[in-house]
């Protein structure tokens, strides 16, 4: 793993097998969801599913029922930032159901993962996914942060974390549909989402195969070195609100950052697992994708000639290829 500020090669850390059995534990629930929008398609409908998060101790929230009614407040006058806002203590689920899925039927499901700015790009996959017999769920983030509170980056570790207990409690629920065959279980992600998904390829058995579309390893380098622009604000915000140099920032990503995909590839069945490279990707950087590879065990590997948005050339090849992989992986019919 190359650091973009010391310019030193460092090795993986590694990560013992007790802590990830137990770091992406919560309490036990129901998990009974509320529908809060419907959309029909000539082919599949979608039902927008909100659940209650539920948190290990650590993240337990303070002050949850204030939160609830500061937004309740602020949705009155401004939805999208309460919709976000809720998002601190809900899982939102986008639940693609086909139409033709005769009574007592269950359907492999796919759960899906966007990317780091939210769910453009994936609904195109879990349309196309429904409408060909898959059951497939988006599962929403909120916004990112690298900090909560000043002068510790802790939040960004908090806010990955979370973001893995969403997964796994989205499959809690989704298991509870009378559709879906809990046998047969897929995973699709893409950036972001394929970096959340190599730690879930880790502690998540009931996935029975993992698409990694672009992921990469070696979260802090790649923090420091990303041209997202909304990566960059946050460094830049850091930088100027705590006065810290790059150095600094660098340093406390580092100690803190704990859901790392490199730390968990080891742990990962290679069996299981599809990655894609795009050759020229000049955002999370092919070098990183090649590096979570090999950490990975060289698992299965396609090759994308493009960026890393690669657009409407690139849609149709991915759509393609994990429709096809899933289908000989998870056994469909």
């Amino acid at each position: 793993m190359w650091s973009p500020l010391t310019g030193k090669k460092s090795e993986p850390r590694r990560v013992q097998t007790e802590f990830l059995t137990a770091y992406y534990e919560y309490p036990a629930s129901a998990f009974s969801g509320t529908v809060v929008e419907t959309e029909e398609k000539r082919s599949y409908v979608r039902r927008q599913i909100e659940v209650p998060l539920s948190f290990p101790p650590a993240l337990v929230l303070e002050n949850l029922e204030e939160l609830k009614k500061e937004v309740a407040e602020i949705e009155k006058n401004d939805r999208k930032k309460a919709r976000d806002m809720k998002l601190r203590y809900t899982n939102r689920i986008d639940f693609y159901v086909p139409k033709d899925i005769p009574a007592g039927e269950k359907r492999p499901f796919i759960l899906i993962s966007p990317i780091l700015g939210g769910n453009m790009v994936v609904d195109r996959f879990a349309a196309y996914y429904a409408g060909r017999g898959y059951i497939a769920a988006i599962v929403h983030r909120k916004k990112p942060y690298l900090s909560e509170t000043p002068g510790d980056l802790s939040g960004i570790e908090d806010y990955m974390r979370t973001s893995v207990l969403r997964l796994r409690q989205a499959i809690d629920w989704a298991v509870q549909q009378p559709e879906v065959d809990p046998e047969r279980i897929g995973a699709f992600g893409i950036s972001y989402g394929a970096i959340l998904h190599t730690v879930l390829a880790a502690v998540e058995p009931r996935v029975k195969y993992h698409i990694l579309a672009m992921p990469a390893g070696g979260i802090a380098e790649i923090i420091m070195e990303v041209p997202e622009k909304p990566i960059q604000k946050l460094v830049r915000q850091t930088r100027e609100e705590f006065g810290w140099s790059d150095e600094k920032i660098y340093s406390e990503l580092k100690a803190h950052i704990q859901t790392d995909p490199l730390y968990f590839a080891p742990f990962a069945d290679r069996n299981r697992v599809e990655v894609y490279v795009a050759l020229f990707d000049q955002v999370v950087g092919a070098g990183n994708t090649w590096e979570l590879w090999r950490e990975l065990g060289r698992p299965s590997l396609k090759i994308l000639p493009f960026g890393h948005y690669g657009g409407v050339l690139v849609f149709p090849f991915l759509q393609t290829q994990s429709y096809l992989s899933f289908k000989k992986h998870l056994n469909s019919k």
